[in-house]
């Protein structure tokens, strides 16, 4: 039963880890199907070191220590990084949020199975491994990949010499991340120093996912416009993700949640475009242009036919809770167009969009009706 309880502590606690990490991605760009396939390639990784590293001990080429303290690090980093490469190199990637998640996700893949093995292997105090793993090596496990996976992302977007630096650092530093921690452990430090090291790493990976959606945000700003089918209005709305629920909720009073999470896809979709629009202008490669220039048109359509969806009077909703909710400029119109009514042209016109809002039924009550 211990290890049963263990077993479960130690696979399903990752996995909300996991969960939390992916709730920073306010735009929703990486794809739960990604995630999933980092996760399988992690146990995969797994496998594949553990068979290594006991080869290396076998063979008599270092001790075991000496695999532990050196060897592992830099094998398992390496491993756990190859379906990284694979993916950032799709068309269908986006940026340094994607990549940070991905590679925490194949640290987590990665972690999830050697807990297993550590667990069966130590039954009489499995609960005991079961907690101080999940709270220490798997994170461990999980900033290695994720700092990999940011920072071949970003190279990804910056075909410098910059970008090959950045690669260079990123692996150096999960790589001797893990060798300080295994150091640390097999030298007998303290459990709760374990701990810390490894929310460290996590937050670490918190501040890197924050800042890349600080730039994501930069990025629409420049890329999407009424050219590209997105009102400033909607660009406002991105530019304000984490207060989205909240902008949202007048939506979902009106509209009902259904229309809430169209919304929310649409703005997705746009998020999604933004991004792609600048991947373009750093894509040498121009079989690499058009294959993401294939992925935004399938955006695009998918941004109309959410629109549709979600309805012309909907959408006037929308973009008038946007300003609203924001800066009060409809109230500012109003007011201004209400003063200077007797002579101003278009007055009547806004005085009888805003009578038929009012007058409007809501469609909830239609259908209880």
């Amino acid at each position: 039963m211990i290890i049963s309880i263990a077993i479960g502590f130690a696979l399903i606690v990752p996995l909300v880890f996991l969960g939390i990490i992916r709730r920073f991605d306010l735009f929703g760009t990486g794809k739960y199907s990604r995630n999933f396939a980092t996760l399988l390639w992690g146990i995969l990784a797994y496998i594949l070191a553990a068979q290594i590293n006991t080869s290396i001990i076998a063979e008599g080429w270092a001790t075991r220590d000496q695999v532990v303290r050196i060897a592992a690090p830099i094998i398992e980093e390496l491993l756990k990084a190859i379906i990284l490469i694979y993916l950032i190199q799709r068309a269908d990637f986006n940026y340094i949020v994607d990549g940070a998640i991905y590679g925490f996700g194949a640290g987590i893949g990665f972690a999830i199975i050697e807990n297993y093995e550590y667990i069966t292997g130590h039954p009489e105090i499995a609960l005991t491994v079961a907690v101080a793993r999940v709270f220490s090596t798997n994170l461990i496990h999980a900033t290695g990949s994720a700092m990999i996976g940011t920072v071949l992302a970003y190279r990804r977007g910056d075909q410098s010499i910059k970008g090959w630096m950045y690669i260079l650092l990123g692996y150096a530093f999960s790589i001797l991340f893990h060798m300080g921690f295994n150091t640390m452990v097999s030298a007998g430090a303290f459990l709760i120093f374990a701990f810390v090291v490894g929310f460290i790493g996590v937050g670490l990976i918190v501040l890197i996912i924050k800042q890349g959606m600080n730039t994501q945000k930069i990025w629409l700003a420049e890329k999407l416009d009424d050219i590209n089918r997105v009102t400033k209005n909607e660009l406002k709305a991105l530019n304000t993700i984490e207060k989205l629920d909240l902008l949202l909720e007048p939506i979902g009073a009106q509209f009902g949640p259904e229309k809430v999470n169209k919304v929310k896809a649409m703005l997705g979709k746009q998020a999604e475009i933004g991004i792609k629009l600048k991947l373009l202008d750093s894509t040498p490669s121009e079989n690499k242009k058009q294959e993401i220039g294939k992925v935004i048109d399938g955006l695009r359509a998918d941004m109309d036919l959410l629109r549709n969806e979600i309805g012309s009077y909907c959408m006037m909703f929308v973009r008038t809770v946007y300003m609203d909710m924001d800066t009060k400029i409809w109230d500012t119109i109003n007011t201004r167009i209400g003063e200077s009514r007797t002579g101003q042209k278009g007055g009547g016109l806004w005085d009888r969009a805003n009578t038929k809002m009012k007058d409007s039924p809501n469609p909830q009550e239609e259908e209880q009706s």
